[in-house]
């Protein structure tokens, strides 16, 4: 299962497992840009499902729908997210319950369904994205910062909480990613610097497989040239 399968790194998630002939579900909010997706991957690879990640009933029906038609997922991704550029003193309160619902509710909607289901399984993998901001605030995206914090602390907490039934949660943090949105927002910005949506996915893939059995409550960097 892969939420935010049509954001600008959903793309290539869904082609590096789809390479490997693994069903994906990809979830996002915009039926033309799923079907699109689905569109694009060999034929029965790929469904996809609408979603309100937020609402704790739309993300139960979204993991009954998986487990109805093919079996509970063993690996879960969350792409899903949001980010809004500002200094504390000009972000509105839109911009901070933007951020809190994007971020916070949807990583915490995700972890607490996979919770029961993998612990019904006997394990699985979880793997979200959060930033390296999480680890450090900055001018210009505390509230960015704060929300994906947020994330860290809940993917580490479901870490531990599954460590007992075999179940992985893990993160990525990847640096500025080569995609069409960034390079409209920075269009005169050095993109040697950033990192390829392709190099992140290949790190999330890699969380998800047997050879990464023993990575459990991690906080992995993918920030490419710029270290």
């Amino acid at each position: 299962m892969v939420t935010g399968a049509t954001g600008g790194l959903g793309g290539s998630v869904v082609a590096r497992f789809v390479a490997e002939d693994r069903p994906v579900l990809a979830v996002g909010r915009d039926e033309g840009a799923l079907a699109e997706l689905a569109g694009s991957a060999p034929e029965g690879l790929v469904a996809v499902r609408t979603a309100d990640l937020a609402e704790a009933a739309e993300v139960a029906a979204l993991f009954d729908a998986a487990e109805a038609e093919g079996g509970m997922p063993p690996a879960v991704v969350h792409l899903a997210g949001g980010f809004r550029y500002g200094k504390l003193a000009e972000l509105s309160d839109d911009d901070w319950r933007f951020l809190q619902r994007a971020n916070v509710e949807t990583t915490f909607r995700m972890l607490a369904e996979t919770s029961r289901r993998f612990a019904a399984a006997g394990g699985g993998s979880f793997v979200a994205v959060a930033a390296p901001a999480a680890s450090r605030g900055a001018a210009g995206v505390g509230a960015y910062s704060a929300t994906k914090a947020a994330v860290l602390r809940l993917v580490e907490s479901a870490a531990r909480e599954w460590a007992g039934f075999g179940g992985r949660a893990n993160a990525v943090l990847p640096g500025t990613m080569d995609t069409p949105a960034n390079r409209a927002a920075m269009p005169d910005a050095d993109r040697g610097t950033w990192v390829s949506t392709e190099e992140v996915a290949e790190v999330i893939h890699y969380l998800t497989t047997e050879a990464a059995h023993g990575v459990n409550g991690a906080a992995v960097r993918v920030t490419g040239p710029a270290g």
